[in-house]
């Protein structure tokens, strides 16, 4: 059953599993009834006629004498012929009755046959030298037995169906009250990952030893991930300072050399460097912001903005810019941290497009997904993953290669992602956001 929840698949198996035991229940009840009808009247049949045989004389002359029985029930359902088929004695039947009566007048062995929802059950009464002195046919209605097959049928489809149905309905209870403690730890972690990394679950208040159990695996899981999360910020937010110290130097030399310089050549030079200083100061802030979990929970930023003061950052172009963000679209982030995730795919759509650039914002039940799209040369289809990796960039690039590797972890730390949604025609990467 794909797509449906672990509740609903055991309800369902416990009801299909009820279903199919009652369902063979029954057909065994049946067999057995019927077996057992059948067996009755085969011996009813024959116990009527060997009374009815035994009541036959036959005179001196061999005429055989009319069936002489107190037994009104018995004289019902017997029919007497001689040894030539005609009939000695019977009861006023029906022509069906009659007509199935005179075919087994001339048996020569004890024959069972079953005809229009009776049995009859027919043999030959035989003499002390073998002869056939006469044929008795006995019959039985079952009617009586059909009644009773029906009567128990509709009982047991009854009892099937409340069987069914309680098996179901306890079943969902059962799964309702043994899964409501993973569901309030499911909904304590969601809390948890985006409030407090530092709360742990209480084994004691799980319920049962097995959700105890899992209570405690998850807590040592948290404390392992809280504990890297923990190393990771403190080596980020470390080397982010270590590295701001030697970058403000450089940037101090290279604006020095610029005043004291006028070659031209040199000046773009370090035009160039200041540049590249900048950069790496807006990725140690953004590691640094990132790394102090300054994430700005509870903050909202409008799309509008967050896609203006990256473009408007930008200055002129020759691209052709297409913008589509509605105006309403707000994000749960603050719009300098969304901004951060978002410039890196801006930059690179514009540096790698041909003649246009489109940002596209469309809000879904949960998120706002933020599309840059560029009609350049595109990515390769096998390197969509490498190309957010720390330190990946083209060998014709002036940067760093952090770009895409900063966006998608100021995204993931702000609850959403950056993706690659089209490889080439257009181009287009996704910032994920959660929706205000």
């Amino acid at each position: 059953m794909p797509g449906r929840s672990l509740r609903a698949r055991i309800v369902w198996t416990t009801t299909i599993v009820a279903t199919l035991a009652m369902a063979a229940m029954i057909g065994t009840v049946l067999l057995v009834l019927n077996a057992t009808a059948a067996n009755t009247v085969e011996t009813t049949l024959s116990d009527r006629l060997d009374v009815a045989s035994a009541t036959l004389t036959i005179s001196p002359s061999g005429k055989l004498t009319e069936l002489e029985t107190p037994d009104d029930a018995i004289d019902a359902s017997v029919w007497i012929f001689d040894p030539s088929g005609r009939l000695v004695d019977g009861p006023r039947a029906g022509k069906r009755q009659r007509a199935k009566a005179d075919s087994l007048a001339m048996v020569s062995s004890r024959t069972l046959v079953e005809s229009h929802d009776r049995v009859y059950l027919a043999s030959p009464v035989r003499n002390g030298s073998g002869g056939v002195d006469a044929v008795v046919v006995v019959t039985e209605s079952m009617g009586p037995y059909e009644t009773t097959r029906i009567v128990v049928l509709a009982v047991l489809a009854g009892l099937a169906v409340v069987v069914v149905g309680g098996s179901a309905a306890i079943a969902a209870w059962t799964m309702r009250r043994a899964l409501r403690p993973v569901e309030e730890m499911a909904t304590l972690a969601t809390d948890w990952s985006e409030h407090d990394l530092e709360t742990r679950f209480d084994g004691g208040d799980m319920g049962s030893d097995e959700i105890s159990a899992l209570g405690h695996t998850l807590n040592v899981l948290l404390d392992r991930v809280a504990g890297a999360l923990r190393n990771e910020q403190q080596l980020t937010s470390e080397l982010a300072h270590e590295l701001r110290t030697p970058l403000t130097a450089i940037r101090g030399e290279a604006e020095l050399g610029l005043m004291t310089t006028t070659d031209p050549e040199t000046r773009q030079r370090l035009e160039s460097v200041v540049d590249l200083v900048e950069r790496m100061n807006a990725a140690m802030g953004t590691l640094l912001a990132v790394a102090r979990g300054h994430t700005g929970r509870g903050a909202a930023g409008s799309v509008p903005d967050i896609v203006a003061s990256v473009v408007d950052h930008r200055g002129a172009s020759e691209l052709a810019w297409t913008i589509d963000v509605d105006d309403s679209l707000v994000v749960a982030a603050p719009i300098d941290l969304a901004a951060r995730a978002l410039s890196p795919l801006i930059d690179n759509a514009a540096r790698f497009a041909a003649s246009s650039v489109s940002i596209e914002a469309a809000a879904h039940d949960r998120v706002v997904e933020i599309t840059v799209s560029d009609d350049g040369e595109g990515v390769g289809a096998d390197d969509v993953e490498g190309i957010f990796a720390a330190g990946n960039r083209r060998s014709d690039s002036d940067g760093v290669g952090l770009g895409l590797a900063l966006s998608r972890r100021v995204a993931r730390t702000l609850g959403g992602d950056v993706t690659v949604t089209s490889v080439a025609s257009p181009t287009s990467f996704t910032l994920t956001l959660p929706r205000f």
